[in-house]
């Protein structure tokens, strides 16, 4: 069952005027903002190209302050954490060589241990 109903010109003149506000506030925003996504773009590339000069007027100690203070991402730190990631790699970078002289069992039940331990399990 449908209820149809009626629709006053008072509703109607509502409707359009709120049509007509949300093309006003649409042309307006296009006149006098529709600019600022576009500089606030260009403003963030900027960031990478101002710490780099910080990092190389202040030094490496002070602009490490301040990147811990202001949080700063890592993609603008990562000049000042080189040496530590680099030292964190070579501890993690563990030779696979002990894998070269593989042997799988013939038989279901076969010979257990058959890889060597590597050169960080001895202690």
């Amino acid at each position: 069952m449908r209820v149809e109903e009626v629709i006053t010109l008072e509703q109607l003149q509502h409707h359009r005027y709120i049509a007509s506000q949300i093309n006003n506030t649409r042309d307006r925003w296009n006149d006098l903002c529709s600019w600022y996504p576009l500089a606030q773009a260009q403003q963030y590339q900027q960031f990478g190209r101002i710490y780099a000069e910080s990092l190389n007027k202040f030094g490496a100690e002070q602009f490490k302050q301040y990147a811990e203070r202001r949080r700063l991402r890592s993609c603008y730190t990562a000049p000042i954490y080189k040496q530590q990631l680099e030292a964190f790699r070579a501890h993690g970078n563990y030779p696979m060589n002990y894998l070269d002289n593989l042997k799988y069992s013939i038989t279901t039940n076969g010979e257990y241990g058959l890889i060597t331990p590597a050169a960080h399990h001895s202690c």
